[in-house]
């Protein structure tokens, strides 16, 4: 595990709260339908060795994001929370197994099981039966849409020098 100075740290955690800040402000054809864009930043860190940054950026823009969006104490941080930390441990354990996913692959990997365990959270936790699961396969498809853009994303972020300088 790579270590980051404090600064980079607080810089990065500020970028993906302003990201995930602005996405709320983006109209979304279904109510649950978000591209998670603020997650090119944990994506980034988790994939140059930065795990622990990574960690606390995905901590922090949920609860600051909560906090600033109004839906702290709402259900959403709850699903977002729960979801965002298996999606982060799917995507830290491959790779750090080398699973020779690429960087799209990895964001991939990350948003399906997002998509998947925010399913099983509001069905467990909010809904009590399997009406939920019906939307699966809609979910799936999201997954991996959203999935290649934040990928896409992160590759195009890391491609800029000053990033590529704090990230190495």
């Amino acid at each position: 595990m790579k270590k980051i100075d404090p600064v980079v740290l607080a810089f990065f955690t500020a970028f993906a709260i302003t990201i995930y800040v602005l996405e709320t402000l983006i109209p979304k054809p279904l109510p649950f339908l978000k591209l998670g864009l603020a997650n090119v930043v944990v994506l980034l860190l988790l994939w140059k060795g930065n795990s622990l940054a990574g960690f606390i950026v995905l901590l922090s823009k949920c609860i600051l994001g909560g906090i600033f969006t109004a839906t702290l104490l709402s259900p959403m941080t709850i699903i977002s929370l729960g979801a965002g930390f298996a999606a982060f441990g799917a995507m830290y354990l491959s790779l750090r197994l080398k699973s020779g996913l690429s960087l799209l692959g990895t964001s991939i990997l990350g948003a399906t099981l997002h998509n998947l365990v925010q399913l099983a959270i509001v069905n467990g936790l909010l809904l009590h039966s399997t009406a939920a699961w019906k939307l699966l396969p809609l979910l799936l498809i999201l997954g991996i849409f959203t999935g290649l853009i934040t990928g896409y994303l992160a590759h195009l972020l890391y491609q800029q020098e000053i990033i590529k300088k704090y990230l190495e």
